[in-house]
Parts: C-alpha cells; sequence; structure tokens
C-alpha cells in the first residue's frame, strides 16, 4: 500500500513551514541556526520562519541562544516529547519516509529498525549500521532499493538482513551487535514494538 508520510504529518501539525523547520533540525541533531540561514535552508521567507520559531520556543521545542550579533536556535533534545518527536518525523521524511511510502519493496520483513547510529548521526564503530532488517525480504529488491536511496542522498547506508530465528537466537544469547541496537533509541518502521523482544528469557 502507498501513501503519503509526509503529507499526514503536515497536516497533523497544521502547518507546512513548522515541519520543515523540525526536520532541519532532526536532520542536523547537533546544529544551531539563526534565522536568517534557515529561511535561507527551508526557502521559506524570514517572517514565516520567524513566526514558527516563536511558536516553537513557546512550546519549548527550540532552544534560543542570544549572542551580541544575532540569536540562534537548537532543538531540545530534553523536551518530554523528543522521542516521540524523533520517530514521527522519521517515519514520514527522509530515509524512512522512503521506506514507510514503499514498504511493499520489504514484503516478508518482520521488523525494520532505523538505529540510534543513524538518527544521531553518531560515529559508527566497526560492526555498527544505519538499518537493521528482520525477516525473509527479497534481498534484490531490497537491495536496489536502497542503492537508490543511497545515489539521491549521496550517502552510504550500512545495513544488515538477518532471518527470525537468528534474531531470536541473538536476543536470547545476549549477543552485544543485537544488543547495541534494541538497547539504544531507534525508530521501528516496519513491526510492532511489543513483538521486538518477545522470546527473551529473563
Amino acid at each position: 500500500m502507498q501513501f503519503n508520510t509526509a503529507l499526514t504529518l503536515e497536516k497533523l501539525l497544521r502547518s507546512k513551514t513548522r515541519t520543515r523547520i523540525l526536520w532541519h533540525f532532526l536532520e542536523n541533531i547537533q546544529v544551531r541556526s539563526g534565522l536568517r540561514e534557515l529561511s535561507r535552508i527551508v526557502k521559506l521567507q524570514v517572517h514565516a520562519v520567524g513566526r514558527e520559531i516563536s511558536l516553537l520556543k513557546k512550546a519549548n521545542l527550540l532552544i534560543e541562544e542570544k549572542t551580541p550579533s544575532k540569536n540562534f536556535y537548537s532543538l531540545n533534545t530534553d523536551h518530554p516529547f523528543f522521542g516521540e518527536i524523533v520517530s514521527l518525523f522519521h517515519k514520514s521524511y527522509g530515509v524512512g519516509g522512503m521506506i514507510m511510502n514503499n514498504r511493499d519493496v520489504f514484503s516478508g520483513t518482520d521488523f525494520l529498525l532505523l538505529t540510534s547510529y543513524f538518527l544521531f548521526r553518531q560515529e559508527k564503530g566497526k560492526y555498527d549500521i544505519d538499518l537493521l532488517i528482520v525477516g525473509a525480504p527479497k534481498i534484490d529488491q531490497v537491495s536496489i532499493f536502497l542503492h537508490n536511496i543511497e545515489t539521491s542522498l549521496q550517502r552510504e547506508l550500512l545495513y544488515t538482513i538477518i532471518t527470525p530465528g537468528d534474531f531470536k537466537n541473538r536476543k536470547q544469547k545476549l549477543d552485544p551487535f543485537t544488543w547495541n541496537i534494541l538497547e539504544k533509541p531507534s525508530v521501528l518502521l516496519i513491526g510492532k514494538q511489543e513483538d521486538l523482544l518477545k522470546g527473551v528469557t529473563s
């Protein structure tokens, strides 16, 4: 089934400008930006961006830092809704949005996660990945789809596909690779959160 997750989020927040601003900060999680810079990035007029910045500050979603020359804004990662906002936006835009809008490509997949390394642009170690895919999708189909995303973004995506049986065994044996992903923040694009840890022995 095909649908437009970005349009859904814009309707939910009732402001395309607001969603563009928040997505800019979520894509650049540690960046701070000035008003005119934001206006250029989201390609909207300064007064429109300024109005939305004011609303986002009142909602405590953005932090303002005043300097003698200009004011800078950054995302408030301590906001109580931060995790939910990360999930909503990564299911609507970017790599996550592309996957959500083309889930038929991943037919046969039980779980698909965007890992903490991907979400927060963390430096990866030798075995760290961007996406974890659990199930039996058509590997060639998935590979072509993700390669096309890499080409459009000019960015490599590191991913692993494992079978449900292997995933269950890894969880039970407390495999460091698997639990390094599961114990950190992630966005589940395919599958149910309550099923993710099933089969784990106490």
